[in-house]
């Protein structure tokens, strides 16, 4: 798993985010996750700064119970902390579908996805009426 800084742009100009990726372990040059976007960009206060709208790392570790420490710097003027875990990580690598690089394909994904989501939403409601039903009647 891999952690870059790299220049998105955006309708405010260039912004500097942090992107994630995974490389396959026999063939490190081989990306084998590439979620779309951003993984972190600046916000809030984080966008002011010496040199406005960028965010860096400066470094990452994680502990023997998998949590991971991300260090960074907002607009060279900030450092910060952000705190998730290895299956967190892996999973956002892993789930996020690669970018499009086309708004048309990015507006498909994103209704793809909904229309995924409230499925299981619906799928769950039934479910959950009917263990209060069976319970219920017991």
């Amino acid at each position: 798993m891999h952690l870059a800084h790299g220049v998105r742009g955006c309708a405010a100009g260039l912004r500097y985010v942090l992107y994630m990726f995974i490389t396959s372990l026999e063939d490190p040059a081989k990306i084998i996750a590439q979620p779309a976007g951003y993984f972190m960009a600046p916000e809030g206060e984080e966008r002011v700064g010496d040199v406005s709208n960028v965010l860096f790392s400066n470094g990452w570790i994680a502990d023997d119970d998998g949590t991971v420490y991300i260090y960074y710097a907002s607009s060279d003027s900030r450092q910060h902390v952000a705190v998730s875990s290895i299956d967190k990580l892996v999973d956002y690598c892993m789930n996020t579908v690669p970018d499009g690089l086309r708004s048309a394909t990015s507006l498909a994904t994103l209704s793809n996805l909904i229309k995924k989501n409230r499925s299981i939403l619906h799928l769950n409601e039934k479910t959950e009426k009917h263990t209060v039903i069976g319970s219920r009647s017991n």
